[in-house]
């Protein structure tokens, strides 16, 4: 894991120079960077870096079409729109970024100031040679929150608007006519219906994430950022009558938060939230569908 983790450190920081300029001179928009959270990162259980997250799936399906040549990945896992933004940002999240500021962890440190800023280093040194540029990121700041009432309200109403607001801003002036898109988040723990008493608890996730999306859906939207609808693609609004929800079974395929014992399902003693092989490729489906719906591809 220590090999890994340094290996994709090490990635990061050599993907944040300058493109070769034969690259660039083969290919005019040659890179796809990618921003945002664990999802983005590929996060699987107790692997937080790995290459088979939506994000490489992505690229191998993109990279052809929109003839690129290089991926860049400076999601960080943990991150909340305040640790985007400033790394040492503990609004939300009380250890701060583990990737970038003065609180990585051991072994992670991206070197730079915060994720936002080693994007904007990276578009500065490669302007005109960037295609596309993904971003996911919000559900850390729910989780931050812990469940807390006031600081949800706060968070729809102020925070999670405003931080995001200046996220978009920042990469569109850093990277004008460079397409953005974002996604909405799907809700691993529908799974808790599986757990006798968990009914209310995974109604009431879903409505807060109903609640969230509709926010990330009106500030993506003011900055014309199309936003890949995940949460339906995971199909977490379809409920039928059977003795499990069509959204629960949904939730225990799409991410690792169940089991199946003898073949009933259960909620998992090493419960992810984080999507499984089938859930990563799902939302790289949901992304390229996309961007070829707005004519990036």
């Amino acid at each position: 894991m220590r090999k890994l983790i340094l290996l994709a450190a090490v990635a990061i920081i050599t993907a944040a120079l300058p493109l070769t300029t034969a690259a660039a001179a083969d290919n005019p928009d040659n890179a796809y960077l990618a921003l945002g959270d664990s999802v983005a990162t590929g996060t699987q259980r107790s692997e937080p870096f790995t290459d088979d997250g939506y994000v490489d799936v992505l690229y191998n399906r993109i990279r052809g079409p929109l003839h690129l040549t290089e991926m860049v990945n400076l999601a960080c896992p943990g991150d909340d729109t305040g640790e985007m933004l400033d790394g040492d940002d503990m609004t939300n999240s009380p250890g701060g970024s583990i990737c970038y500021g003065d609180l990585t962890a051991p072994g992670i440190d991206f070197g730079a100031p915060s994720q936002l800023d080693a994007a904007e280093a990276f578009l500065a040194a490669n302007q005109g040679n960037v295609a596309l540029i993904t971003i996911t990121i919000g559900a850390n700041d729910f989780l931050g929150c812990d469940g807390d009432p006031a600081c949800i309200g706060n968070l729809l109403t102020n925070v999670l608007p405003a931080n995001l607001s200046q996220i978009l801003d920042r990469l569109q002036t850093a990277a004008p006519g460079v397409p953005i898109v974002g996604m909405n988040y799907y809700n691993p723990n529908l799974a808790y219906y599986l757990v006798p008493g968990g009914e209310t608890f995974a109604e009431q996730s879903n409505q807060l994430t109903a609640l969230g999306n509709e926010v990330l859906a009106g500030v993506y939207g003011a900055f014309g950022v199309p936003v890949v609808d995940v949460a339906n693609k995971f199909r977490i609004y379809e409920d039928t009558s059977a003795s499990i929800p069509l959204n629960v079974r949904m939730a225990c395929l799409y991410t690792g938060m169940c089991d199946r014992v003898q073949g009933q399902l259960t909620l998992s003693s090493q419960a992810d939230i984080h999507p499984s092989d089938l859930g990563y490729q799902r939302i790289a489906a949901a992304f390229k569908a996309t961007l070829r719906a707005e004519g990036i591809l």
